[in-house]
């Protein structure tokens, strides 16, 4: 189904004005995946810059983590305005207070894109925006899009739930964790170790 131009300037301007400051319970990140030695994973978060984290595995055994990192506690902050999504989908940002000596610093997820790779990587920034994700009813994180690629001219449809996560060595700022990254596309990522996974909320 293609949505009118109306319809989509409405749902652009819905969540331009969104205020994502409902935020639900604490809940921890676990991978579902094929490989056994990913699946039942838990994330971290871990130092990647100053006041910057990213989603590593909490067992990595990275360069950067050699030790067990401990889990981490999010949230997911929603909007009492009703935003666009697929069916059983929640749009917001997920969020992160990094500990510090006195107050916890809240953060926020975004995509930070590398041009010469083809894969974002997840990472937490100081502050309240970010990217917006959404769970679905199965608590399972995914980026939401209406937009097919796939055929030419690419056309603009229903919303639809996509789950490109995988799990990935990266390394950023001198940094080399092994984390979960987001596919730019329907190909997988081309670090060798990338192996695909699904993320589970599981509320604590």
């Amino acid at each position: 189904m293609k949505l009118p131009f109306t319809t989509l300037a409405l749902a652009f301007a819905a969540s331009t004005l969104a205020q994502y400051d409902n935020e639900s319970p604490p809940f921890n990140l676990v991978l579902l995946s094929a490989d056994e030695k990913v699946n039942g994973s838990t994330l971290s978060a871990c130092h990647s810059g100053a006041g910057i984290s990213s989603l590593c595995l909490s067992n990595g055994n990275s360069t950067s983590a050699p030790s067990p990192q401990p889990v981490a506690t999010f949230h997911f902050n929603t909007s009492t305005i009703p935003q666009p999504a697929s069916p059983g989908s929640t749009p917001g940002f997920l969020s992160y207070d990094v500990p510090t000596s006195t107050t916890p610093i809240p953060s926020t997820l975004d995509f930070f894109v590398d041009p010469i790779t083809n894969f974002a990587l997840p990472l937490f920034y100081p502050g309240n925006e970010g990217r917006t994700l959404a769970f679905d009813d199965q608590d399972l994180l995914n980026v939401q899009g209406y937009v097919d690629y796939g055929v030419n001219p690419p056309k603009s449809g229903d919303w639809v739930a996509y789950y490109r996560w995988f799990s990935c060595t990266t390394y950023y700022m001198a940094y080399e964790y092994v984390n979960v990254v987001w596919g730019l596309g329907v190909g997988e990522p081309e670090t060798p170790d990338c192996v695909k996974v699904e993320v589970k909320r599981v509320i604590v």
